[in-house]
């Protein structure tokens, strides 16, 4: 039996928090020039951003309203950045994927462990 869309929303941002955990401890302690001069750790860092926009477009499908009731989540903007991820290729600026991993995932991991607080 598929859990219903209230459980596979709490394990979706399960998965958020999961996958922007693993970015924060991919970048730990590395500087921007670190970050960008080690090939796999930015494609580490490219596929764990893909898998949290992904999660944000399951979001996204499976209840539309989550944008609109979790405001703080930035679903629409996650499932963007995945977009461009997966399709952009070589039009990647990798100083936009160290923003977005030191910027962006922080704020949204923390609100997702929020709203899963919320459904405990």
């Amino acid at each position: 039996m598929k859990p219903g869309p209230e459980r596979r929303f709490v394990d979706l941002l399960s998965d958020i928090v999961d996958w922007g955990e693993r970015v924060r401890a991919i970048i730990e302690d590395r500087t921007y020039e670190a970050f960008a001069q080690d090939q796999l750790c930015h494609l580490a860092v490219w596929k764990c951003i893909e898998v949290l926009g992904e999660a944000s477009a399951t979001i996204l499908k499976l209840e539309p309203d989550y944008a609109a009731r979790y405001p703080g989540l930035p679903l629409r903007q996650a499932y963007a950045m995945r977009n461009h991820l997966t399709h952009g290729y070589g039009s990647v600026d990798l100083s936009i994927l160290w923003t977005t991993a030191t910027k962006f995932v922080p704020p949204m991991v923390e609100e997702a462990k929020a709203v899963l607080a919320a459904h405990a």
